[in-house]
């Protein structure tokens, strides 16, 4: 399967990679994103591209989108043209679209995505995926234990009645 992503799309829809980009910066979130994919990457061994929104630098030319290879994640930043652009080229470019997933909340995407028979995934449901259960969701309530259902043992009710015997016969004595 090879999974698109359409970069910053996903970031701005991840509560914890937009805190990411509100303390740190843009280049730290998209660091962020692209070491969670790497090593989800290993074990899942698909084919991941990740599409941002290229800047071109004050008098430079426009020429064609700038590819990179970074932990074995293909990452694409577009020039002259715009990351949804550049996604729906790939879509389109590709021989077999069923095998692709696209990631992105961008309904033009989507819709072009489902046109083709691609796959579609909300952002924070496949980041979820990738970075596994946040830690409240790992931290179930500990089972109860077993006694709690099965009540005391004879021990037990022996020495409450005989304490609480002891105490009413007190209570009771003028």
């Amino acid at each position: 399967m090879h999974i698109i992503i359409d970069g910053y799309n996903l970031i701005f829809a991840v509560p914890t990679l937009e805190r990411v980009v509100d303390k740190e910066s843009m280049e730290m979130a998209r660091e962020t994103l692209l070491e969670a994919l790497s090593r989800y990457k290993e074990k899942s061994r698909q084919e991941f591209t990740v599409v941002f929104d290229g800047r071109a630098q004050e008098g430079e030319d426009f020429g064609p989108s700038e590819k990179q290879v970074r932990g074995g994640i293909n990452v694409l930043f577009s020039k002259g043209t715009t990351a949804d652009e550049d996604i729906m080229n790939l879509i389109s470019s590709l021989p077999n679209p069923r095998n692709m997933c696209i990631v992105t909340s961008d309904k033009g995407i989507i819709r072009e995505a489902r046109a083709s028979g691609c796959q579609v995934t909300e952002p924070q449901e496949f980041y979820k995926k990738i970075t596994g259960p946040s830690k409240k969701e790992k931290t179930r309530p500990r089972a109860e234990p077993m006694a709690k259902y099965q009540g005391p043992s004879e021990n037990e009710v022996d020495y409450w009645l005989k304490l609480f015997k002891s105490k009413w016969e007190k209570d009771k004595a003028p």
